[in-house]
């Protein structure tokens, strides 16, 4: 063998080695792109049942949050009847959702579990019971333990008790794990998938698969949703030696941002990833056969024919490879030339239209006729732009079955100068459109719902004025008569009446005025509680000022020393803080009337937090014992008799319910003997104006 030849076989050799090697190395790591892809799509799909279950799971706890806010009405209300509502809740949810109802004190003892037995336990050590002692009133939800009554495991979901702003205890409604695990088995997973919910501190709630066994258990320190408990939504892979029963999955979670837990779903990568088997196993034969192929090279390499069979090989492979990238994506390419009018595209743009290729010519002509008929007159204008600006645009097309498609084209000009050919593909979004459509009708569908609560709003409204007409006419109207005839029983037969008969008759009138006094009081307090919130910056120090001079106006006798503090402001309604005022400084100036040297101060405190300017009226008058402060705010409710101070018990009810709607608050402090002092808070910023007329007045 010559030296040539010598040199050509090692050449070739070299060659084939290095062929072979190249075609294995993209063998795998296509193989390993499309493992990863396949891995990819099932994490977005687990994230997808996470939050469709996510969803069912938040409206279990809705349900469960709306019987809360209902049985503490009742128990705020009428204690005695707490229980039979309870067992009547109970009974409306759905079965085995709900284990019993349980009341806890202010020091965490249960004092009552509905149905009974009570079975004496303490909860003041539990995380769930401080947050709602020390936060805001809001549902709470407590980590799975097992109940002694029953032995099932359970979950505590409460609220907080709050009279008048202060904690009296919790609600709690205990749900069974085993309810919330057939929920999240209602989805048909493969034997190796699971679904399970999580407690914000990593303690399983429920599981889909083996209930019982996950109690006690912890998801792994190294799920993405323990890491950054921030986040809301996320998808992760979770490797066969971390997990706790060896198998690999790809997850996908979503959060409830209201109590924190979260829906994992677990897709077993060996599930997701079987249907690619037997295209591995093609592709094992592809990569083998075209091994051969290569090895084959040394003994035709001396015959251009096999160079030529070579390149047409590598050709088909690469056609293929892009004919299976845009079939996935669902993508298809064109080119056209302007001066020969030839159109050229890929098999992808055949299924894209729904035509077969013996029918479906490549050309402007095949193209338009299946774009749809009111989607032609804009077209036509951007194709005419075409050769000055590139093309973006996603249009509707006609199949022959009568499916109707939404594709995206798009339109590059010649790069090369002079020439006249344009490249483009053409996408099938129809998908991505229905998404779109599907989050329109969603918002739209929230619309309608904020749509109709406004008409029940305007609905109580309109209640709410025909009973204060009732009340101005219907009332008022025999309260005139009462005492029109005891006024004119007392000009006319005044003298023949007996002491006795006298005092009758001045009870009656004062009775009638006293009773006028009160239907006024309530109509104000109604007024009040509907009228439009209009803030701006208001000076309260003229407006107290003003109260002041009218209140000496009509008792210019007394002698009141004022300190008015200058240069408070606020941003609120000026009416109604006038209300506030008045209420406030007129109960200072009534129960001071009885203090030889009376004094009334009104004055800032600076920040009260959470974003609250702070005020005070204080006197030195009365005062009132601070066991019933509590009943300071509420409408018909003295702490002194009419004898000593005339009063309807309204005012202050009024005064709670204007800063209340401002997003402010009120406190009373006081002592017998001693005065009082008013502290009201008003927020930094306005809140936005909710129409709340339809609202309670006590």
């Amino acid at each position: 063998m010559s030296t040539r030849w010598r040199s050509m076989a090692v050449g070739v050799g070299l060659f084939t080695v290095l062929a072979v090697s190249t075609v294995w190395g993209l063998s795998q790591q296509l193989r390993s792109q499309l493992r990863t892809q396949t891995l990819e799509l099932a994490q977005a799909r687990a994230q997808q049942l996470a939050d469709a279950m996510g969803g069912q799971i938040q409206a279990v706890n809705e349900l469960v949050d709306s019987n809360l806010l209902h049985l503490r009405e009742h128990w705020l209300s009428d204690p005695q009847g707490f229980e039979a509502v309870a067992r009547q809740d109970l009974d409306m949810l759905p079965p085995g959702m709900a284990s019993h109802v349980s009341v806890v004190d202010a020091a965490g003892q249960v004092f009552l579990d509905v149905p009974a037995p009570l079975v004496p336990r303490s909860m003041s050590d539990r995380a769930h019971f401080k947050d709602l002692r020390d936060g805001e009133d809001r549902l709470m939800l407590g980590e799975p333990v097992k109940a002694r009554r029953h032995g099932r495991w359970v979950i505590a979901m409460g609220r907080p008790i709050l009279r008048d702003g202060r904690f009296e205890g919790a609600i709690y409604i205990l749900l069974t794990t085993d309810y919330l695990a057939r929920t999240l088995s209602r989805l048909q997973l493969d034997q190796d998938d699971f679904m399970v919910m999580v407690h914000r501190s990593g303690r399983i709630i429920a599981c889909s698969h083996d209930n019982l066994k996950a109690m006690g258990q912890s998801a792994p320190p190294s799920s993405a949703f323990l890491l950054d408990p921030a986040a809301t939504r996320g998808a992760y892979r979770e490797a066969s030696d971390v997990a706790p029963d060896g198998v690999a999955r790809a997850f996908g979670w979503q959060r409830n941002p209201a109590t924190g837990t979260v829906v994992a779903v677990g897709l077993a990568e060996a599930g997701v990833t079987a249907p690619l088997v037997l295209a591995q196993q093609r592709a094992y034969f592809m990569t083998a056969l075209l091994t051969l192929v290569l090895a084959g090279i040394g003994a035709w390499i001396v015959w251009m024919q096999w160079r030529l069979e070579r390149g047409q090989e590598e050709m088909l492979q690469s056609r293929e490879q892009v004919r299976v990238a845009q079939e996935l994506a669902q993508l298809g390419h064109w080119e056209f030339d302007a001066r020969t009018r030839e159109m050229r595209w890929s098999d992808e743009v055949y299924r894209i239209f729904g035509q077969d290729r013996s029918h479906f010519q490549p050309n402007l002509k095949s193209y338009w006729a299946q774009v749809s008929k009111d989607e032609k007159p804009r077209l036509k204008d951007l194709l005419q732009q075409a050769a000055q600006m590139d093309l973006d645009d996603v249009h509707r097309i006609n199949r022959p079955d009568g499916n109707e498609r939404f594709v995206r084209l798009i339109c590059r000009r010649p790069t090369e100068p002079g020439s006249q050919r344009f490249h483009g593909t053409i996408q099938d979004v129809t998908e991505l459109h229905q998404t779109q459509r599907a989050l329109e009708q969603l918002n739209a569908g929230l619309e309608q719902r904020v749509r109709s609560r406004t008409r029940q709003l305007q609905t109580l409204n309109k209640d709410l004025e025909s009973f204060t007409y009732s009340v101005s006419h219907d009332l008022r109207t025999p309260l005139r008569s009462i005492h029109g005839f005891a006024s004119l029983l007392k000009d006319t037969e005044g003298e023949r009446l007996s002491d006795e008969g006298k005092d009758f008759l001045f009870r009656i009138q004062e009775a009638s005025r006293r009773m006028g006094m009160l239907i006024n009081d309530l109509l104000s307090m109604a007024q009040h509680s509907r009228a439009e919130i209009k803030p701006e910056w208001v000076d309260l120090s003229a407006l107290a000022q003003s109260v002041a001079t009218e209140l000496e106006r009509a008792d210019p006798h007394r002698k009141v020393h004022w300190d008015i503090a200058p240069q408070l402001r606020a941003q609120a309604d000026p009416v109604l803080m006038q209300v506030v005022l008045q209420n406030l400084l007129g109960n200072a100036w009534k129960y001071t009337s009885q203090v030889d040297e009376a004094y009334i101060r009104f004055y800032g405190t600076g920040s009260a937090g959470d974003g609250q300017m702070g005020f005070c009226v204080s006197d030195n008058g009365a005062g009132f014992d601070m066991s019933y402060a509590d009943q300071l705010f509420q409408p018909f409710k003295r702490l002194h008799t009419l004898q000593q101070f005339e009063g309807t018990g309204i005012g202050l009810a009024t005064v709670a319910r204007v800063l209340q709607r401002h997003g402010g608050s009120i406190r009373g402090e006081g002592a017998v003997g001693r005065g009082a002092t008013f502290h009201f808070s008003l927020p930094i910023e306005p809140l936005r104006q909710f129409n709340d007329s339809g609202l309670n007045l006590g």
